[in-house]
């Protein structure tokens, strides 16, 4: 995704969930997007996957000593979507 003013924090949270439910091998709608990563096992090997897949998919680059593990999904999403605007303002 190249246009930074069509990703949303929604469109993240279901990436986000697409990704770790296949790494997980469990079903998307098990991971509750207000619930912390850490919740379902997340550690810095998984974190780092992820963070590397935001990278390619939208270009959102999170300080990789951020484990996302003690965020939700949707946290994980609004920190995205504040990277990208802060890049596009910066």
């Amino acid at each position: 995704m190249s246009v930074i003013q069509e990703i949303t924090p929604e469109l993240v949270v279901e990436r986000l969930r697409q990704v770790l439910a296949e790494m997980l091998e469990m079903a998307p709608a098990d991971l509750d997007a207000d619930v912390p990563l850490s919740a379902f096992g997340i550690d810095s090997m998984t974190s780092a996957v992820l963070l590397g897949d935001l990278e390619k998919w939208c270009g959102a680059e999170l300080r990789t000593e951020a484990s996302l593990g003690a965020l939700s999904l949707a946290e994980a999403a609004d920190a995205v979507v504040a990277e990208l605007r802060q890049r596009k303002e910066g």
